[in-house]
C-alpha cells in the first residue's frame, strides 16, 4: 500500500524535497506527473538511481534465497511442511505476524491480508498510471478531495449543499 500512497505524495512533495536538496524536480520536468512508462519521464531519473534500485532488489532477492536454502537444509520437506512461505523474509518490525499469527489460522489470515493488500496497492497504482495517461493531469489534480485538510472538506460540503426545505 505504500506504493499507492507514495504516488500522489511524490507529486505533492517532490518539488519541496528537490529544492531542499538542491536537485532538479523530476515531477516539475514531467508536467506535474509521476514518471512512469505511460507518462514518460523515466529518462529524467539518474542512471545511478536505477543501479541502486537494481542492487537493492537483488540484495532482497538474495536474502530470500538464503532464507529458503536455510529452511531447505533444516527441513527436507520444507516446501510441503509450511516451514517456508514465498515472500517471507522474516521482516516483521512491529511483531504483527508473531503476535497475530500464533495459530495456524492466524498465520493464514495475516498472509492472506498481506497478499490482498499488495494486490489492491498494485491495482491502485495501475489506476493512477491510467488516469494520468488518459487525462494528462496528475492524480493530485484529479482527486483534490483526498489532498485537502478534512475540516476544509467538511466545511465545503456543508456550505455547498442546497437548503433542506
Amino acid at each position: 500500500m505504500l506504493g499507492a500512497a507514495g504516488w500522489p505524495l511524490a507529486e505533492l512533495w517532490d518539488s519541496r524535497i528537490a529544492d531542499f536538496l538542491g536537485l532538479p524536480s523530476i515531477i516539475d520536468q514531467n508536467a506535474g506527473r509521476d514518471p512512469s512508462i505511460l507518462n514518460g519521464g523515466l529518462g529524467l531519473i539518474s542512471t545511478i538511481y536505477w543501479v541502486a534500485v537494481l542492487a537493492f532488489a537483488s540484495a532482497v532477492e538474495l536474502r530470500g534465497e538464503v532464507v529458503k536454502a536455510q529452511k531447505k537444509q533444516a527441513d527436507k520437506t520444507w516446501m510441503f511442511s509450511g516451514s517456508w512461505t514465498p515472500g517471507d523474509l522474516g521482516f516483521d518490525p512491529l511483531g504483527l505476524y508473531t503476535s497475530l499469527g500464533e495459530t495456524a489460522r492466524g498465520k493464514y489470515l495475516i498472509e492472506t491480508a498481506e497478499i490482498k493488500n499488495g494486490r489492491l496497492a498494485m491495482v491502485a497504482v495501475l489506476v493512477f498510471v491510467l488516469e494520468e495517461f488518459f487525462t494528462g493531469k496528475s492524480v493530485v489534480e484529479l482527486t483534490p478531495l483526498f489532498f485537502t485538510p478534512f475540516p476544509k472538506v467538511v466545511e465545503d460540503l456543508m456550505f455547498s449543499a442546497p437548503p433542506i426545505y
